[in-house]
């Protein structure tokens, strides 16, 4: 087993806080596509449109803040071998409105 370092108060580096380099955020619009999911309906997610793991991901956070929360998913896998992932609003969940 080998022992961790502590670490070394006398011997620290310092930078500007404007040299930290920022957080690359990438926005996945997963509120919005699943407002987008009427009553009774599904949305199909293919490999070549998104990687499913990280929809997956994308959806069960919001699920976990309380949204959504009666969405579910289903992953299929079809004949040629391609991943597909179903989210399925079965429930009186909020959804758009169209305004017209």
């Amino acid at each position: 087993m080998t022992e961790k370092k502590g670490i070394d108060l006398e011997h620290l580096t310092f930078i500007d806080a404007t040299q930290v380099p920022a957080k690359a955020r990438r926005y996945t619009p997963y509120r919005e596509l699943l407002k987008r999911i009427k009553k009774g309906k599904a949305v199909v997610i293919s490999e070549e449109q998104m990687n499913i793991d990280t929809a997956r991901a994308g959806v069960r956070r919001l699920q976990e803040k309380g949204e959504f929360k009666k969405m579910t998913m289903v992953q299929r896998r079809q004949p040629d071998g391609k991943r597909v992932l179903y989210i399925v609003n079965p429930s009186e969940e909020e959804t758009e409105k169209k305004t017209s």
